[in-house]
């Protein structure tokens, strides 16, 4: 019996050794699981799931005599380095082929560039959008599969050219069916933050200037758990609800110029949540010497908006910045970057 056992285990190592083995899954193997789905989810739910989150976090700051953010590793977090992925054609999996010597990534946090927000004509109510490039991504499953190599996956949400739009709540009734929307959708896909870009919505004569921060506010108390992240244009800097501005109520803020550096201050954001903007691979990024700089004047981090490896010095580009913002080295995983401009690099 032992002999036939050995010859047994002989044969299989054999059969493995000959077996061709696939380095290189299909991109991403993690599918999305059931709760990604829109059954289920209700205000109620998400009003619940808020509570037990921000007792939970009341907990855990207690313990550890934290006075805040405890249950959001981004927002007590320095120096960051993050990505925007333009996702309509440009390749989602990109943020994870850069690692430091540590073997970890070297981008912290990667946006979903950019679903959208639109009047449903069934409801007249505002909802999120997805359009073919990004319900792609979805369902083939990229947000689970950088957030497995170690990154956080947020979206940001943008305005398209109808009435839907940040500014134009007019009572937080409305601010809050809005948000509690919002909260379905990052909860229901697994998201780690919320961003917030008040570009292309129409302005109606309802709008007004409690409405931003009012919504942002109520998205807040909904994901107390999640990065929330606004850019400092349109109504963001001017926006004030109940004597709060948007830096008391969102974790963290940008410009929307190419390269930018708000001042601290900028729409009520001290230094310490400000987030310099740039764009590195397509003409608007910092020396190496200068993100030293503003990491040293406690700035947050950096952002890269339309993060592609289009130019052939990428890597280049890329190494200065994770040296200047981290004080580390990069490593490109061999084989993984994807140089593909289309519509269905993501699909």
């Amino acid at each position: 019996m032992k002999s036939i056992y050995i010859v047994a285990c002989l044969i299989l190592i054999a059969a493995s050794s000959c077996r061709k083995v696939k380095t290189e899954q299909d991109f991403p193997e993690i599918k999305n699981k059931l709760e990604t789905q829109q059954d289920g989810w209700t205000a109620e739910k998400i009003e619940q799931i808020a509570k037990q989150k921000r007792d939970s976090i009341r907990i855990a700051d207690s313990l550890a005599g934290n006075t805040g953010g405890g249950g959001n590793p981004l927002a007590n977090k320095k120096n960051l380095l993050i990505a925007y992925v333009e996702v309509n054609n440009r390749a989602f999996k990109n943020v994870t082929c850069f690692l430091n010597d540590e073997g970890k990534p070297v981008i912290d946090l990667a946006w979903v560039f950019a679903p959208n927000i639109n009047i449903d004509p069934s409801t007249k109510k505002v909802k999120v959008t997805y359009n073919r490039q990004v319900q792609g991504l979805i369902n083939k499953g990229y947000i689970r599969y950088v957030q497995s190599k170690g990154i956080k996956v947020g979206m940001t949400l943008l305005g398209n050219h109808d009435a839907a739009g940040f500014r134009n709540f007019r009572n937080l009734a409305e601010a809050t069916e809005f948000a509690q929307h919002v909260a379905i959708e990052i909860r229901r896909l697994g998201l780690d933050a919320i961003d917030f870009d008040d570009e292309y919505s129409e302005s109606p004569a309802y709008a007004n200037n409690e409405s931003f921060v009012m919504v942002v506010s109520e998205v807040k108390r909904l994901l107390p758990d999640k990065f929330v992240h606004c850019y400092i244009y349109g109504g963001a800097g001017s926006s004030s609800y109940l004597g709060k501005r948007m830096g008391d109520v969102a974790d963290a803020g940008s410009s929307a110029y190419y390269p930018e550096t708000p001042s601290p201050g900028s729409a009520g954001f001290p230094i310490g949540k400000l987030i310099p903007s740039t764009k590195p691979f397509s003409g608007g990024g910092y020396p190496e010497a200068t993100l030293r700089s503003l990491m040293q004047q406690g700035y947050k981090g950096i952002m890269m908006f339309d993060f592609n490896m289009f130019p052939n010095d990428y890597l280049e580009r890329l190494r200065g910045y994770v040296k200047g913002v981290k004080e580390q080295n990069v490593v490109e995983i061999q084989g993984c970057v994807d140089r593909r401009e289309n519509d269905d690099v993501n699909m």
